[in-house]
């Protein structure tokens, strides 16, 4: 039987305003077992970072977790300081841009040397390691960027320290946000499938908008305005979707022209697609329409 690494139910991530409060997600849920891939996808806004920062712990001070569920190899986080602990060794974090990630001020084999301090590789043979990592990331000659700072590298470059950082861990669990964000399709195939390569025991969590790099995992989940619209296996759901949302996000790829989902009528519905849903019935308005899937919870059958 595959080892379960993550067990996740969000509850309700909440903004705290001045005056008011609103629902970033709510009652998002899924599960990630070793070397399995899945993909969260949606557009801005849909919630995908805030489950992310949940999972490790790192939601912002105004934002506020209420009735969440987080169980990681086993182990059930009551606090977020105890998923912080885990980062870096066996929660590793790949952002969209790895020049914020790194640490200005020091070179990058002092940052490799960290995170394989951690894991007990000793003095004499973290310069081997590093520089192996190093390459296993495509970065050549590696020797060349031991001795960097962050800004001597280029953006593409640093995503692959970042990367190789990353790589320097005994991760369980690897959460990648949109980390293909401006690569062309040639390129961000090539990245994803080293990632794989890479890491290719833990779980992968892929935060993206982007359908063509979600096609490379093993599984979908689609969120809209932070609630859950369907999920099931990459084929079930890229190539045959289900719902009127999943179907507008192929219209926006560029071999299917780019089609923007306009606003089309006013009024509240528990669809968050509900406004610009062109297949939209009164009916949307009181209910959501279920139905059950070998493979999925459907919450749209127009």
């Amino acid at each position: 039987m595959t080892e379960m690494i993550l067990f996740y139910s969000s509850g309700q991530i909440i903004a705290q305003r001045r005056k008011s409060s609103r629902t970033l997600v709510n009652d998002i849920s899924f599960t990630l077992k070793k070397c399995e891939s899945l993909a969260l996808i949606g557009e801005t806004g849909s919630g995908k970072t805030m489950i992310a920062l949940s999972i490790m712990g790192l939601l912002p001070e105004n934002v506020a977790q209420q009735n969440g569920n987080i169980i990681f190899c086993g182990r059930k986080f009551t606090k977020s300081n105890e998923a912080r602990r885990e980062l870096g060794v066996k929660i590793v974090y790949i952002p969209q841009n790895g020049m914020e990630f790194l640490n200005p001020s020091r070179k990058v084999k002092d940052q490799l040397y960290d995170n394989l301090e951690k894991l007990g590789i000793s003095g004499k043979d973290r310069k081997k390691a590093a520089i192996k990592k190093l390459q296993a990331a495509g970065l050549n000659p590696p020797e060349d960027f031991l001795e960097k700072y962050p800004f001597q590298l280029s953006g593409g470059e640093a995503q692959r320290v970042t990367i190789a950082i990353s790589a320097c861990s005994d991760a369980k669990l690897l959460i990648a946000d949109e980390p293909t964000n401006g690569l062309d399709p040639e390129t961000k195939s090539r990245f994803l499938h080293q990632i794989h390569s890479l890491f290719p025991n833990a779980a992968r969590l892929l935060i993206t908008h982007d359908i063509a790099a979600a096609e490379l995992c093993d599984r979908v989940l689609v969120l809209c305005g932070g609630k859950f619209i369907e999920s099931g296996s990459t084929a079930s759901v890229l190539h045959s979707p289900m719902h009127p949302y999943t179907k507008a996000l192929q219209a926006t790829l560029v071999e299917n022209g780019m089609q923007e989902s306009p606003g089309l009528r006013k009024g509240f519905s528990d669809c968050p697609f509900y406004n610009r849903c062109q297949n939209a019935i009164q009916d949307c308005c009181a209910e959501i329409p279920v139905q059950a899937n070998d493979s999925a919870q459907w919450r749209c059958v127009l």
